[in-house]
C-alpha cells in the first residue's frame, strides 16, 4: 500500500487533506469581495440616477403582489430599505406598473428631490448612475431587502457607442470589500435606529 500513489488515492476516495500537509491561515487583512464586481443580471438590484430610481424585475418578484413599499434611509449608516406596505400606508410608493389582471413590471420612478438628497449625502458625481445590489434582511420577523449605498457599481455613459462603461474611482483601487472580522456585521438590522422613510419627497 501506498498512500502516495495518486492512483491508490483516487481508488480509494481519500481526501487530500489527509495526505498532503495543511496550511494554516490567518484570516486578518483578508477582505470578503463585494458581489457588486462581479455580473449579477438576474439579482435584485436598483438603479439610482440624478433625477429617477429603479428596481429590477429580480427585485421586485422578491415581493409577489407587492405593488407600493416604503423606502427608508439610515443618513448616517448610509442604507436605504425596502419596507413592503399596501397601498394606503403613509408614505407608500408605487414601484411596480401593473398589477391586479395585469402583469406587473418594473417602473421608473421619477424622484428629482429624493436623487439630489441621495447624491448629496453620498457626494455620488452627477454625471454617474449608481447601481447597488440588495440583500434579504429581517427586522422582527418583518422581511425586507437591504441596499449599502456605499457598495454600488459606477457606470458612465459612453457617447461613442452608447454602451455604459463600467468606472470605480482611484481610490478605490486597493478595495475588495469589508474585512473578514466586519463583514457579518455589516447586514445586521435594527429599524428602530436611526431610520426614517422618504416621507413622500420622490
Amino acid at each position: 500500500m501506498d498512500i502516495n500513489n495518486p492512483e491508490y488515492i483516487l481508488n480509494n476516495n481519500i481526501p487530500l487533506g489527509e495526505i498532503e500537509e495543511q496550511e494554516v491561515i490567518d484570516l486578518s487583512g483578508y477582505q470578503v469581495t463585494k458581489a457588486e464586481f462581479f455580473a449579477h443580471l438576474r439579482e435584485p438590484t436598483v438603479t439610482i440616477w440624478k433625477e429617477r430610481i429603479k428596481f429590477n424585475m429580480a427585485c421586485i418578484r422578491r415581493f409577489p403582489g407587492i405593488t407600493h413599499i416604503q423606502l427608508l434611509v439610515h443618513p448616517e449608516q448610509k442604507r436605504m430599505i425596502i419596507r413592503p406596505c399596501v397601498a394606503d400606508t403613509p408614505d407608500s410608493l408605487r414601484w411596480v406598473s401593473g398589477g391586479g389582471e395585469k402583469d406587473i413590471k418594473s417602473k421608473e420612478m421619477t424622484c428629482r428631490v429624493f436623487a439630489l438628497k441621495l447624491y448629496d449625502l453620498m457626494k455620488w458625481e452627477g454625471a454617474y448612475r449608481y447601481k447597488l445590489l440588495g440583500k434579504p434582511a429581517v427586522c422582527d420577523k418583518e422581511m425586507l431587502f437591504l441596499f449599502k449605498l456605499t457598495d454600488f457599481e459606477l457606470y458612465v455613459s459612453n457617447t461613442a457607442s452608447k454602451r455604459r462603461a463600467p468606472y470605480y474611482p482611484e481610490e478605490l483601487k486597493d478595495y475588495f470589500g469589508l474585512p473578514v472580522t466586519e463583514h457579518e456585521e455589516a447586514y445586521k438590522i435594527n429599524l428602530a435606529d436611526g431610520y426614517i422613510t422618504t416621507g413622500g419627497i420622490l
